[in-house]
């Protein structure tokens, strides 16, 4: 088995972890034998008010230690070429930078304080590790056998990034912000409250912030599926309901261990379901990758012009390409390479002549997305094809005449 090495920053990082982790031990120490009276002093410390030495210094070192930690750890799995983590190591920071302030509470009031901690402990665990638990179990409700409308799969693929719950979240946030405005003034009107400057100031950003998002706000509510990217800026949410009566999903199978954790991807007859990203494959003409060390960005040229983005949470790199690759070639339809750069505005307007007939591009991408668009694909590949390539395909056709 080949042997890893430790890169200086990595050692330094774990380094800087161990003292971390040492000085919270001697603050632990210090607040549970009551030694060290310097230790047991109180200073205040910004919002968390009076805090004993002991408590603060503590809290300290578990900000150090799990940075420190989760930073040697991301070094690692990027060496490996494993995914980042960052989420689960952020709330287990939290959940520890309160033991110091639980455990002054235990030794104040007994075990209540340990109640307390481990409530704390399953609610930060479930924030962290319930919603990519509920994204893979919302997503495979899809591999149900029971037959399911168009609508019944929309609002699944909604549901994988909690869509309805965001508008409704967004809308609230939005609408306490109004609700306070209307109150601030309110009470200065009728005299309860004495508009000063800071009041009038408070009162007067949020109204700005209010006013100024109100169009984004809207936006993000009013606009349906935004799991079907770019579509839902052409289709309306029946329209794109009719498009996915009659198909079937399944997960498409791989052989990285890492690919088979992370990557959730679906397909169908007539579109991949890619990071809860709807793709359709009629559509889709390229596809371009945009690799961090975190994800992958994947930007999906349609036929018309329009470019979709969906993200996968791996890394696509070395062993990982050609399985990954393949799939793209599903997505696409084919294996060559097309001169396609800077040609947006030649792809619509070739669109829009396959529909001379049809006025707006809502009426062209429903037509195109209702019919069999074998010929219309061939003829794009044709014509955006290298032309080293179009010389050799007439040659072998000449030679096959001859």
């Amino acid at each position: 088995m080949e042997k890893r090495k430790f890169s200086g920053k990595t050692i330094l990082k774990l380094a800087g972890a161990l003292l971390a982790l040492a000085y919270l031990g001697f603050c632990l120490y210090a607040g549970i034998t009551g030694n060290f009276p310097g230790m047991h002093q109180k200073e205040h410390v910004m919002r968390f008010g009076d805090l004993k030495n002991w408590v603060s210094g503590g809290m300290s070192a578990v900000i150090i230690s799990v940075l420190c930690v989760n930073s040697a750890i991301n070094d690692v799995n990027v060496q490996k070429g494993r995914k980042k983590t960052s989420s689960p190591s952020f709330f287990i920071m939290l959940l520890l930078i309160s033991f110091p302030l639980l455990l002054e509470s235990y030794l104040d009031i007994g075990w209540i304080g340990i109640a307390f901690y481990a409530g704390i402990m399953a609610l930060l665990f479930g924030i962290a590790w319930i919603p990519q638990i509920l994204n893979q179990w919302i997503a495979r409700l899809l591999l149900r056998e029971k037959t399911m409308s168009g609508k019944q799969q929309v609002q699944i693929i909604e549901w994988i990034h909690f869509y309805p719950l965001k508008k409704l979240l967004i809308f609230g946030l939005w609408g306490f912000g109004v609700v306070i405005v209307l109150c601030g003034i309110w009470e200065a009107a009728t005299g309860k409250v004495e508009m000063d400057r800071q009041f009038f100031l408070c009162l007067f950003c949020i109204a700005v912030l209010v006013a100024t998002l109100f169009q984004k706000m809207k936006r993000y509510i009013c606009t349906p599926c935004h799991s079907i990217p770019v579509l839902n800026q052409s289709l309306s949410k029946n329209q794109l309901e009719l498009l996915l009566e009659g198909e079937h999903f399944e997960r498409i199978p791989f052989e990285d261990p890492a690919m088979k954790q992370y990557l959730e991807i679906y397909r169908s007859q007539n579109w991949m379901l890619m990071g809860g990203k709807l793709i359709s494959k009629k559509l889709a003409l390229w596809v371009t990758m945009d690799r961090s060390r975190n994800d992958t960005l994947l930007k999906v040229l349609y036929l018309n012009g329009t470019t979709a983005k969906a993200s996968v949470d791996l890394e696509i790199r070395e062993n990982r390409y050609e399985e990954f690759t393949s799939v793209l070639r599903e997505l696409i339809g084919y294996e060559r390479s097309l001169n396609l750069y800077g040609k947006e505005k030649q792809l619509a307007e070739k669109f829009a002549s396959c529909f001379p007939e049809l006025i707006s591009d809502q009426e062209r991408i429903a037509a195109f997305l209702t019919q069999d668009v074998t010929e219309i694909r061939r003829d794009y590949i044709q014509t955006f094809s290298p032309l080293d390539a179009r010389k050799k395909k007439r040659s072998r056709q000449d030679c096959f005449n001859g």
